[in-house]
């Protein structure tokens, strides 16, 4: 029998391999916004029934081991993340923790035994890992230290690994709940230490002046939280925030608005919003006083993967503004592995930059990139070095590069065990 149930994991493992990946943002299921970060009740975490896609990729040969709603939930999930940019990281891998929880229930109706359930578990998870390689980072992290308390968990209430597959993945998605709460107690540990930081910042560097200006670009959700936790704590402070308005897309524009409307009034009365264009970041680098950025990833030596744009506002806050500070807000899951920094380019459609063009300009253009004449850019992400940056403020503290080597080697060994 066990080596039958062997058998039919490395058989669905194989076909699952073949399947085809559609890109078609019209397939994708639409994906609600998770609560905010104060919220923590377990309900608002309960995974919705199962739902049929309206397409299919490969039509799934049917057989007495096939599992049709493990499959079709998990590529559906791996289809949602490669087309999902909207969401940050953070909220991606928020949402991968949700599905890893549905993956499991419903691998639990032919699981035969605790071992074949695990390997679906980590099966799931490898695939959610790698369907977005340069957004996988918290993603990874997360699903990572998720897998090893799942582990635990049943080690030690499953002692005698005589525990069906049905009570096995209760277990394990009741601990997935705690984990989504733990991450939402940790954005509001985050946004605390955030405020800590700029209440030190405005006393050793600012003679405790109340009247702060921020730099920041993107619409990182964690950023989001953090301006609005400063306005709430720090009640001297007058904050100037100028956002980039982040082609090609405005996500700068869209955080502006976003803020703005989470903003009680009280705290309105403290915050004056200004809207740049990217290409105006050298004419108020020299007024201000933190550049804070978000991250898509962080490397085992400090180096910070993110938004197009973060580049050129370091380099120019540091050479105008010596008394400037360039600070990385971000949850510490984003930190990676040694040897997992580098991800291969996500390159986007020239239609990103030149829907914003005139016709003019659109038409005229159009025929030479099609040929391949004019070459349009369309990478969204880039490195900004460790030596540019002054502090990485995370749930768990304020880290310097050495602290964010710790995390990086902890995380290696997480991989090493999980995702043998």
């Amino acid at each position: 029998m066990g080596s039958e149930k062997g058998h039919r994991w490395t058989r669905l493992k194989r076909r699952m391999g073949r399947q085809r990946i559609s890109h078609s943002v019209s397939s994708v299921p639409s994906c609600k916004s998770l609560p905010p970060i104060s919220e923590t009740n377990s309900e608002q975490f309960s995974i919705p029934a199962a739902h049929t896609s309206s397409t299919t990729t490969e039509e799934v040969p049917c057989s007495s081991w096939d599992n049709f709603e493990y499959t079709n939930r998990l590529d559906e999930a791996v289809k949602h993340i490669q087309n999902d940019f909207v969401s940050g990281s953070k909220e991606m891998a928020d949402s991968a923790l949700a599905t890893l929880s549905t993956l499991i229930v419903a691998g639990s109706s032919t699981a035969g035994d605790r071992e074949e359930l695990w390997n679906m578990v980590v099966w799931a998870a490898k695939k959610l890992c790698a369907a977005r390689p340069s957004m996988n980072a918290a993603m990874t992290s997360c699903l990572l230290r998720a897998l090893n308390e799942i582990k635990q968990l049943w080690e030690i209430l499953d002692e005698k690994r005589n525990k069906g597959a049905d009570d096995l993945a209760a277990m394990a998605r009741r601990q997935l709940v705690r984990i989504l709460e733990k991450r939402n107690e940790g954005g509001i540990r985050l946004g605390e230490n955030f405020a800590e930081r700029l209440k030190a910042y405005c006393r050793q560097r600012l003679d405790n002046a109340h009247t702060l200006t921020i730099l920041t670009l993107g619409n990182s959700s964690t950023i989001r939280a953090g301006i609005l936790m400063i306005l709430s704590h720090l009640r001297f402070l007058h904050l100037n925030l100028l956002i980039l308005e982040s082609r090609p897309r405005f996500e700068g524009a869209s955080m502006a608005s976003q803020i703005l409307s989470s903003t009680c009034t009280e705290n309105r009365a403290r915050l004056h919003v200004r809207i740049l264009p990217d290409c105006a970041v050298g004419s108020v680098a020299r007024n201000t006083n933190i550049l804070l950025l978000g991250a898509d990833r962080i490397s085992c030596s400090g180096d910070v993967s993110n938004k197009i744009g973060s580049l050129a506002a370091a380099i120019c806050v540091k050479k105008l503004n010596p008394k400037a500070q360039v600070v990385v807000l971000s949850d510490a899951d984003q930190i990676v592995a040694n040897g997992m920094e580098e991800t291969p380019k996500e390159i986007h459609s020239h239609s990103e930059l030149s829907d914003a063009w005139g016709d003019d300009a659109r038409r005229g253009l159009a025929g030479r990139i099609g040929d391949g004449s004019v070459d349009v850019f369309g990478e969204w992400l880039e490195w900004v070095p460790a030596e540019s940056i002054d502090g990485y403020v995370t749930e768990n503290g304020v880290l310097d590069k050495a602290g964010v080597a710790r995390v990086a080697h902890k995380m290696k060994e997480l991989r090493e065990k999980m995702f043998v």
